[in-house]
């Protein structure tokens, strides 16, 4: 429980009874501030009557609850802005783009309760209907710096933590809150919006906006499928993620009578997410379409939800040892593709939260590229997982040797000892790299990364290879069932904030060009041109030696033709193939002349 400095809390808002506490639950690895009265009772953001008065909330206040929150009405002056991500809790330095607001705003200020933004209460309005915008020009190591504006229907926590400089008390900024909404939302004064129609926070706006519409759940009048209705159009038809569909729900939940619990919440947002049907119909549509779109009821099991099935891994280096013992009887800094030509290809590596996409025709090389990344996240101490639908996971543990030891295949038999050595001191200098049964859907996929990520710790995800999953809800249209797949992915490595690479097929469009001439495009990856576009990096591996066999045998080439934060520093990196170490090595082609500056190499570390 952090202190709360109360003497620092402006009188203009202790004196009003807007008062609530709130603690942190957290399900399924997401924490939220769930709002609570001084009598234990939940609080709703738009019911004065479970309000309290400051003093009330400060003497309640105490080792059951995280906080204390102030609540925006209409019937106050106040508005909140909500600065996230801008400030680092170990120097409290506050970045420049946040601290020029602060200086415009010249209003009370307070660190936040997680230490890296900043709240700023002021006398005025708000009257846009979107109150979110994120700034991904900016980076924070552990959230996406944005800025939120309220005056209404929703709580700030109250710290006390007063910014040095900025006045005691909130001041009257109207014409500052105009001048904001046409910065950061210009469609709201006739321009052209900055946010994406199709990003997360736009998706969770719309989805707010259109469960306010929806009948509130009330004990004794179907309330309970009202809330499931809810929760439906939420998983289904907005695809949001955990996280954004609980808080969307959290908040209907504040004019249920009485409100659900959140134990109660989570099992109709599972049960929503098992249910059959098209997805994303409300998430693309614009809302003057609503009406045109066919909504399916469906109905809540009244059984006990389906138990998740057990998820069977093993690791890489435990197949490694498998393998031998048959024939016997793997700040947010860049992450090193483990090829540094590569590496500089793409400026400097890889991050989280990027999906990236290695494409190929079959036996060119994807899985030994990917795998020989895994080899070096782990090595930095990052726990990886594979997806593998294609390789089992004996043949995984057969390239590890290969890649960890000299020794050739053929005498790994005679020299076990040696190999043996060589698993044991791979096993004690690397993080664990899980490898999954194979999962057969995208569903299924999904499940398996969250359940690592939350409880084993991944960061990195290799899909081998994606258009070999299936959906549940697009069986019938291949391009559509493989849009499905890039689509989860996509949602994935953004929401989880891992690298998921996404191993693809290329067409046989490819192999229709004269010989010695192809070239590769993002229209050659095969059934779904979805994959083109949510990824953040896309690169072919080409083999000129299948073309032309007076070429060298062991050249490959990656050619990056996307890079969606960084500019494409190379588009080609030639490289060697030693196919009996499972490894890529590099090698510039003859006569190539590199007058290009290099990057400083970076270590692949990860913040706790």
């Amino acid at each position: 429980m952090e202190a709360i400095n109360f003497p620092n809390i402006p009188a203009s808002l202790s004196e009003l009874n807007n008062w609530l506490l709130w603690k942190i639950i957290v399900k399924n690895g997401q924490p939220t501030k769930v709002p609570f009265q001084t009598d234990g009772e939940f609080a709703k953001t738009n019911d004065p009557e479970t309000w309290s008065t400051f003093e009330n909330v400060k003497s309640s206040f105490g080792s059951d609850y995280a906080g204390i929150g102030f609540v925006f009405s209409k019937n106050d002056p106040f508005c909140g802005i909500d600065l996230d991500g801008c400030r680092d809790p170990e120097t409290g330095k506050v970045e420049e783009w946040a601290r020029k607001i602060i200086l415009r705003l010249e209003s009370y200020s307070e660190v936040s309760p997680s230490l890296t933004g900043i709240k700023i209460f002021v006398r005025g309005k708000w009257d846009h209907t979107v109150h979110k915008a994120e700034f991904k020009q900016f980076t924070h190591p552990t959230k996406t710096p944005a800025i939120e504006i309220y005056d209404h229907l929703r709580y700030f926590a109250v710290t006390g933590k007063r910014l040095a400089g900025v006045p005691f008390e909130p001041q009257d900024r109207q014409e500052q809150l105009d001048q904001l909404k046409a910065e950061f939302w210009p469609d709201a004064v006739g321009g052209k919006s900055q946010m994406d129609w199709y990003s997360d926070s736009a998706v969770v706006e719309r989805a707010r906006k259109y469960v306010d519409k929806m009948p509130s759940s009330i004990s004794g009048q179907s309330g309970h499928d009202h809330t499931y209705s809810v929760a439906c159009r939420l998983v289904i038809d907005f695809q949001l993620g955990q996280a954004d569909a609980m808080g969307v729900l959290q908040e209907y939940n504040q004019r249920c009578q009485p409100p659900w619990s959140e134990k109660e919440l989570q099992h109709k947002i599972d049960s929503a997410r098992k249910a059959n049907g098209p997805r994303g119909r409300l998430r693309i549509a614009k809302p003057d379409n609503y009406h045109k779109i066919p909504i399916t009821q469906y109905e809540e099991p009244k059984s006990e939800p389906e138990q998740i099935q057990a998820i069977e891994l093993t690791t890489v280096i435990d197949a490694a040892a498998d393998y031998l013992k048959e024939i016997k009887q793997n700040a947010v800094q860049y992450l090193s593709t483990s090829i540094p030509e590569l590496d500089y290809a793409i400026g400097g590596g890889v991050r989280l939260g990027e999906m990236v996409i290695w494409a190929a025709r079959p036996s060119h090389g994807k899985s030994a590229l990917a795998l020989q990344s895994i080899h070096s996240w782990t090595e930095a101490g990052i726990p990886c997982l594979i997806i593998s639908e294609e390789m089992s996971e004996l043949m995984l543990g057969k390239r590890t040797i290969q890649y960890i030891t000299p020794l050739h295949e053929d005498v790994w038999r005679h020299e076990s000892q040696r190999v043996e050595k060589a698993i044991e001191e791979y096993r004690d200098t690397h993080a664990k790299c899980f490898i999954s049964k194979p999962c057969g859907t995208i569903e299924r996929a999904a499940e398996v990364i969250r359940e690592g990520v939350l409880n084993r710790g991944v960061k990195c995800v290799v899909v081998d290879y994606a258009q070999l999953l299936q959906s549940k809800d697009r069986r019938d249209n291949r391009n559509l069932e493989v849009g499905n797949t890039s689509l989860t992915l996509r949602k994935l490595a953004t929401e989880l904030q891992v690298v998921i690479v996404a191993l693809c097929q290329l067409n046989r469009e490819v192999e229709n060009q004269p010989r010695g001439e192809r070239s590769y495009s993002m229209r050659h990856i095969r059934d779904s041109g979805q994959l083109e576009q949510d990824a953040d990096i896309i690169g072919f591996l080409q083999w000129p030696w299948k073309d032309d066999p007076s070429q060298q045998r062991d050249r490959y080439i990656i050619s990056v033709v996307k890079n969606r934060n960084r500019q494409i520093v190379q588009p080609m990196t030639y490289i060697r193939f030693l196919s009996d170490r499972q490894m890529f090595t590099e090698q510039l082609p003859q006569g190539f002349q590199d007058n290009n500056p290099r990057v400083p190499s970076q270590r692949n570390e990860i913040p706790d």
